[in-house]
């Protein structure tokens, strides 16, 4: 399931090897809202992902910056898988500590990504 570090560069690190294991359900729950923010529903997220049979993930270094009460951090992944190779960015989003925030909130949850199969 998602990772509640407070490391981003952790939690994709999580994310990409929840990928590799091919566990679409803790690969969806990295969305925000608890994977509802993915814009697919499980059947549907497992049925687009699983369409990746032995992946690999790599994931770059990313940079972060603040705003308006979140922090955002957003990092190149690449995906290989067999002859095929994904490439995108995944940007990570929590919110900045501030008061009355929720746990959901305040875990880094993928707020977008270009990267999909």
């Amino acid at each position: 399931m998602p990772s509640f570090a407070r490391d981003p560069q952790t939690v994709l690190d999580a994310f990409a090897s929840a990928i590799e294991a091919r566990d679409w359900k803790a690969v969806r729950a990295y969305w925000g809202d608890r994977g509802n923010r993915s814009g697919l529903d499980e059947a549907a997220f497992a049925a687009r992902w699983s369409v990746l049979e032995a992946p690999e993930v790599t994931v770059g270094d990313g940079t972060q910056e603040g705003a308006a009460g979140s922090l955002y951090y957003t990092a190149p992944v690449t995906i290989r898988d067999g002859e095929r190779e994904l490439a995108g960015e995944v940007t990570l989003r929590r919110a900045n500590d501030v008061p009355g925030a929720t746990t959901e909130q305040l875990r880094w949850h993928i707020e977008s990504a270009t990267l999909a199969p």
